[in-house]
């Protein structure tokens, strides 16, 4: 599937971001770089850009340059195309296209952000050689939407009738994603002759006329980043989309994710990995282990702290490599092998703690047991996530951030004894009830 993208305009309403609207970075990725992933992940494999404007300061070829080393690391054919009419309508962007896409195509705009899943349910429509099909949103209510500026729409029965800015019968929302045949083309330049109008709008117009302009119903989310507050409205709604775990734990949710999401924030914007945040996690646990071993309170509860603190911050690499596209398999696994690490030195540090005090076999059969259950949680959690869930619908997921957070209360409460008996008992009695729940009664 080729798709064509219009990145030709000069970004005026949102300058005070940048100079170059489709580089311009949202959360560490610009914009233009957004738009392609989405696309890739919806199915496109080849690529035009259609680019513009050159002004005080701006070299026209930063965005070309961009798209080449974009190219060489995602593996994707991406050509540029110059329109250096880019000061007209974007029509004439789509235009320079004529000759070189010959086939259906995706038609994008580099300052939409959408949800993937539009651009497959598009490519599942039937479509005629001479139709173009347009992705509306019916919701006119849509938070992230400008009533006052985005293009509306009326449609009936899957046809579009009108398009413009300024109807009034509108029951629809332009998203500005189409899946075009070479006949938006014809459309354009008829538009032209005719009624001297090089919209898009124009041409789908045309096309309305014969009957030959589709629209597809969709509630994904997509926005327009015109100005600043969509600017503001797309870094919430990416940011709120890394909250959505489904394995997030109590502590999780409602204490490290919502201070791990405003630290994602800030280190998008560095040439910070995921696995450097895993590892600085780790190292954090380590110097709090060693905080409780040596025995006195303020060390203990100053342990403690940053020990809550290193699980919050073990959940901005997850959303970091989110973010910035950055996940792999090997991340995942790095970081669950550092909190096993980072839980064993914990437990161990809290356990040497409670020693140092109490020269007892019972705490060190405590420690162990504590240490047991930790690591027997994290291996049974596999199971509990993909087999546990289909059988539990309610109920209160405990793993390592209850953990951490019941390290973290011993320390300040100054009752380590108490809360390692705690940890080894409710960590051992929680695996016990995932392998029951888990079995196979066969």
């Amino acid at each position: 599937m080729k798709c064509l993208i219009i990145a030709a305009g000069q970004g005026i309403r949102i300058q005070s971001k940048g100079n170059v609207k489709p580089l311009l970075p949202l959360l560490g990725v610009p914009l233009i770089e957004r738009v392609i992933r989405s696309a890739m992940e919806g199915g496109a494999d080849e690529f035009y850009v259609i680019t513009g404007y050159k002004g005080t300061g701006y070299k026209g070829e930063q965005v070309s340059y961009f798209l080449q080393q974009l190219a060489k690391r995602l593996k994707v054919s991406i050509t540029p195309i110059q329109n250096d009419d880019w000061q007209k309508e974007n029509g004439i962007s789509v235009l320079k296209a004529r000759g070189i896409i010959e086939e259906s195509f995706l038609l994008l705009m580099a300052d939409h952000l959408f949800d993937p899943a539009i651009i497959r349910s598009l490519q599942e429509q039937p479509l005629k050689e001479d139709e173009v099909l347009l992705a509306v949103d019916t919701d006119k209510n849509n938070p992230l939407i400008n009533m006052e500026d985005v293009t509306k729409v009326r449609i009936e029965e899957g046809c579009i009738l009108n398009i413009d800015k300024t109807i009034n019968d509108c029951n629809a929302l332009d998203t500005g994603i189409f899946l075009c045949t070479p006949a938006i083309f014809e459309a354009l330049e008829h538009a032209c002759k005719i009624y001297n109008d090089t919209t898009l709008s124009a041409a789908i117009r045309i096309l309305a006329e014969d009957n030959r302009a589709k629209s597809m119903q969709t509630n994904g989310f997509w926005i327009d980043i015109d100005d600043r507050n969509a600017f503001k409205k797309a870094e919430k709604a990416f940011l709120d989309s890394t909250r959505g775990k489904n394995n997030d734990g109590p502590v999780s949710y409602w204490l490290n994710r919502p201070i791990s999401i405003r630290l994602s924030r800030f280190l998008v914007n560095f040439n910070i990995t995921p696995n450097q945040i895993s590892f600085f996690s780790f190292v954090l646990s380590v110097i709090a282990a060693g905080l409780f071993a040596q025995g006195n309170y303020w060390l203990l509860a100053l342990g403690g702290i940053i020990a809550q603190f290193a699980s919050i911050i073990d959940g901005s690499d997850g959303e970091v490599a989110r973010l910035k596209y950055l996940s792999s398999d090997y991340g995942g696994w790095f970081d669950a092998v550092l909190d096993r690490y980072a839980d064993a030195f914990l437990l161990f540090g809290l356990t040497w703690h409670v020693f140092g005090q109490n020269f007892s076999a019972w705490v060190l059969g405590t420690g162990f047991l504590a240490i047991i259950g930790s690591f027997m949680l994290s291996y049974t959690a596999d199971k509990y996530d993909k087999l546990m869930k289909s059988r539990i619908q309610k109920g209160i997921r405990i793993g390592r951030d209850v953990r951490v957070f019941l390290i973290f209360l011993s320390a300040i409460l100054n009752q380590a004894y108490l809360i390692l008996m705690v940890i080894a008992v409710l960590m051992n009695l929680e695996t016990i009830r995932r392998i029951v729940i888990c079995r196979d009664d066969r």
